[in-house]
């Protein structure tokens, strides 16, 4: 079973590699935003943010979870708040 913390790690290794890939810096921290007017990321940032969390989960994992479904737009909360928000929706996906 995958834990929070290891999908918080995941999500860090993510945004490293796209901080290297487009020459930011945007913070490791679970509370950065990832979404919405106070987000560092632009919507292909964040595209390319949940295709490599998609990919890094499942290789952990095993198990294959689509993170930027309909669920998770039609969500009253969105996912993609913080990284907090989205490693407790990978977390609740995961454990479903």
């Amino acid at each position: 079973m995958v834990t929070k913390n290891e999908i918080i790690e995941i999500i860090f290794q993510s945004i490293e590699d796209i901080n290297n890939e487009n020459g930011i810096d945007i913070a490791k921290d679970v509370n950065t935003k990832l979404f919405g007017s106070d987000s560092e990321l632009d919507s292909i940032l964040l595209v390319n943010l949940i295709v490599a969390v998609e990919e890094n989960i499942e290789e952990l994992s095993g198990k294959y979870i689509p993170i930027a479904d309909e669920r998770a737009f039609s969500s009253e909360n969105s996912p993609f708040k913080s990284i907090e928000t989205l490693a407790d929706y990978i977390k609740t996906l995961l454990d479903e």
